[in-house]
């Protein structure tokens, strides 16, 4: 249903297969660079996905969970780590799309503005990464204990014991610069980030309103009598780099690819239609790898459908703007619907096989007519896309 509303928004031309050269309208109408066919662009989300869902649920969960093999485990970790390398460094090779495409930052470009720029951009620029360098080395340090499980998965005790040494100080302090530098050139995309910034900020307000007030109708004001206020803000703080990183390969990966797969609508008139398809489209597929908590396959579809709508405007293409969004949002419900309050509703947030007890037969019935669904669709687009 969803293809044949995109396809009957399309232009009717047949073109010949030949690899896309220049840029290519995407679903929201603007030019993007792209070298492949957008058959090519669809059929690869589908099938990455597709794959996913096999690996995990077919291998991992039936296998290595339920069948207690930890080296299926192990096997499954690392097909995991190749997919998502294919999907963060070769399949952007292979499309040769931008880095403004995927919302990150452009390290030559920011070069180029700080070091031939005249005038006060130049300066206020430079002052601007120096500072956000300084200052996230410095949470790296301060933090140190839980950049090293979130980073390296490494034990409390080991990583007190690092840092309670000279070397391991120093170590520290160079890691945390490492990795400042690198956020702040190479993931900050600043060209737009003030007003993907405001974008966020009026969606959070819309969103974030919502949530609360569905807390406070389930739990009334028992919802929000644990606040506290630093650690909230602490947890939103880390939660940005977590969304951030998430929405890298859902609206970077599987957005970018579904934007550029499916043309703009015929008629400007039904442009809106055809972007929230694809937006709904990518949001399901953000839902999707949140199974088996339900309650969170609900809640991310709804915010991907989101994230995707904005994230298709090079305006509002910022990766650390979404990961705002995702971070204030992501920590409220893990406050919010943490299941100890009183008439609290919880919102389990541990997702994916490692996280089941058990055979369910809804998860493998879900995931069973998801993998046949997007199987007959890889089949269909495979012989009947149109290429426009």
């Amino acid at each position: 249903m969803l293809s044949r509303m995109i396809e009957e928004n399309m232009p009717a031309i047949h073109t010949p297969e030949t690899p896309w050269t220049r840029s290519i309208p995407n679903t929201s109408g603007e030019l993007e660079r792209e070298l492949r066919t957008r058959r090519f662009n669809v059929l690869e989300a589908f099938l990455v996905m597709t794959v996913l869902l096999v690996v995990l649920w077919y291998v991992q969960y039936l296998f290595g969970v339920l069948g207690d093999n930890e080296a299926i485990n192990k096997g499954t970790a690392v097909f995991l780590t190749v997919a998502a390398l294919y999907c963060l460094f070769g399949s952007p090779f292979l499309h040769k799309d931008t880095l403004n495409s995927w919302g990150l930052g452009n390290p030559k470009a920011l070069w180029r503005t700080i070091r031939h720029d005249k005038g006060p951009r130049s300066y206020m620029t430079g002052v601007v990464v120096l500072v956000l360098t300084a200052g996230l080395a410095g949470v790296v340090y301060w933090q140190w204990i839980e950049v090293a499980d979130f980073l390296f998965g490494m034990k409390e005790h080991t990583a007190v014991s690092i840092i309670a040494t000279p070397v391991g100080k120093v170590g520290v302090t160079l890691l945390g610069l490492a990795l400042a530098a690198f956020f702040s050139t190479c993931v900050i995309r600043y060209d737009n980030f003030l007003s993907a910034l405001f974008t966020a900020v009026k969606v959070l307000l819309v969103l974030g309103a919502a949530l609360y007030l569905l807390a406070f109708a389930v739990m009334g004001m028992s919802a929000f009598s644990d606040f506290e206020g630093p650690k909230f803000a602490l947890d939103v703080f880390g939660y940005i780099f977590w969304g951030a990183l998430q929405q890298l390969l859902f609206c970077s990966y599987f957005g970018t690819r579904l934007r550029k797969g499916f043309a703009p609508a015929q008629s400007p008139k039904n442009v809106w239609k055809v972007r929230l398809a694809v937006a709904v489209l990518n949001g399901a597929f953000f839902g999707i790898i949140h199974i088996n908590s339900w309650s969170l396959v609900l809640v991310c579809w709804l915010l991907g459908c989101v994230l995707s709508w904005l994230f298709m405007e090079d305006r509002n293409r910022n990766l650390v703007a979404l990961g705002f969004i995702h971070g204030f949002l992501g920590s409220s419900v893990g406050w919010l619907f943490d299941g100890d309050k009183a008439g609290g509703f919880e919102i389990e947030m541990g997702v994916g096989p490692t996280h089941m007890d058990g055979f369910d037969p809804l998860t493998m019935i879900v995931v069973t007519l998801l993998i046949i669904g997007f199987s007959v669709f890889i089949v269909r687009a495979w012989w009947r896309w149109r290429e426009v």
